[in-house]
């Protein structure tokens, strides 16, 4: 076995204050001292699995399962045995984790690797992050912003949007790799994106104020149009895209579905609320829509009708969700999250939190490793994501302005700020 595998168990001599004359061992002490070692040598693979695991708690889990487990057959059978990290989780961050619990099958070592880098990330956010304010990012209110691959896109009241290069702007170059004057004829509110395209392009959705949905083609040089405008007559509140469908909700109380494949008079409406719907969520089956009139309502998209509504309590209105898993967050404008268990399309509601914000939930992100909220009081707070909903960072942004969205992906923060201000952060 190789070194990694292979400890030395010694016995040392008490040592007296006593002086004593030291001698040369002779050839039979000193094959009595070599039988002595040879018999106390072990190795790890040998050990407990109890005593094994105590000693592995003090590796990083990625490098378990990327390094040691590749050492022998029982450190693999370790690493890929899933209650070795489920364990792990529970004594390092008590509480039930996930939230909810989480469907079948779960990935509890990617679970564990992503809780253990980012609680490590935020609770060293000042040594283990790069944080950047893009300073007059635009020349008005940025309102939505999206993390995209190493790039960042944000779109501002000047009716502009801008792409920023993560990679650029961490070398000390904080201004925007491409400027798109004008992307919209009015306030640009809503993104939302597709992941990666064959070629590597990326598939963006902008919603504004000009009544328009727009589609493009996004890298770092260029923002192409790939299909004429969806114009709805009314302001677009909050867009959402899945695969081919996009979802916008508009602030004349409808929700609005269509396909980016097909003919724009080809939309399906629903209307369900009697109040501007401010956020949307698209799945596979769904469309989940948030309205000032307090509801909350879940589309059947198979039946193409009304499949639940649900009142959100309390005297304030709600106004950003984020789903993940069967867990579903919705922040209201008093600073409060209701937490809704989704499984078996029950949206019931569990738990409601105050989150020490003083102002209105702005955005919402929710993920295996935490939970974000922005806030009108210009924090961004990050917490566990379990059900105690416990603070691990509280993120400042003085002279920024009121927080109005965040993104992130792959250990990149993107906050979008009033105070026409965009600022990134990024771990090192």
């Amino acid at each position: 076995m190789g070194s990694l595998s292979q400890i030395s168990v010694m016995d040392l001599d008490k040592a007296t204050t006593t002086s004593v004359t030291k001698r040369s061992p002779s050839p039979q002490q000193m094959d009595t001292q070599d039988t002595m070692h040879s018999n106390t040598m072990m190795q790890l693979d040998s050990l407990p699995t109890e005593l094994l695991l105590h000693i592995l708690q003090f590796l990083e889990v990625r490098y378990i399962t990327q390094v040691v487990s590749r050492v022998c057959t029982y450190f693999n059978t370790i690493a890929k045995d899933e209650a070795t990290w489920k364990i792990r989780i529970a004594k390092r961050w008590p509480g039930q984790y996930p939230a909810i619990p989480p469907p079948q099958p779960f990935d509890w070592t990617m679970a564990c690797i992503v809780r253990e880098e980012e609680s490590k990330l935020w609770a060293n956010i000042s040594s283990d992050t790069t944080s950047i304010t893009c300073s007059n990012a635009h020349y008005s209110s940025v309102d939505c912003i999206k993390v995209m691959d190493r790039l960042v896109v944000s779109g501002s009241r000047d009716r502009g949007i801008n792409i920023w290069n993560v990679d650029q702007v961490l070398e000390g170059n904080p201004k925007p790799c491409l400027k798109v004057p004008d992307a919209h004829k009015g306030w640009v509110w809503s993104f939302s994106a597709s992941g990666p395209q064959p070629g590597g392009d990326l598939d963006l959705v902008s919603g504004s104020w000009d009544n328009t949905v727009k589609f493009w083609r996004m890298t770092s040089s260029e923002l192409k149009e790939t299909r004429k405008p969806v114009n709805l007559k009314v302001a677009v509140l909050a867009t959402d895209i899945h695969e081919t469908k996009v979802v916008a909700g508009t602030y004349d109380k409808k929700v609005i579905l269509m396909d980016t494949r097909e003919d724009v008079n080809k939309m399906t409406f629903f209307k369900c609320h009697t109040k501007p719907v401010l956020a949307v969520k698209i799945t596979d089956r769904q469309i989940i829509s948030l309205s000032e009139d307090k509801y909350l309502v879940v589309y059947d998209r198979a039946a193409g009708k009304r499949f639940k509504k649900v009142l959100i309590p309390g005297h304030s209105f709600p106004m950003s969700m984020s789903w993940y898993g069967n867990a579903l967050h919705v922040g209201d404008k008093s600073g409060h999250l209701h937490l809704l268990d989704t499984t078996n399309d029950a949206f019931e509601i569990v738990q409601q939190y105050h989150t020490g914000h003083s102002g209105k939930i702005t955005s919402i992100v929710h993920g295996l490793g935490s939970l974000m909220t922005a806030s009108s009081d210009g924090d961004i707070r990050v917490f566990h994501p379990t059900r105690n909903l416990d603070l691990m960072a509280t993120i400042k942004n003085p002279d920024c302005g009121e927080a109005a969205q965040i993104s992130y992906n792959d250990h990149i923060l993107a906050g979008a700020f009033s105070n026409n201000t965009v600022k990134i952060w990024a771990r090192n």
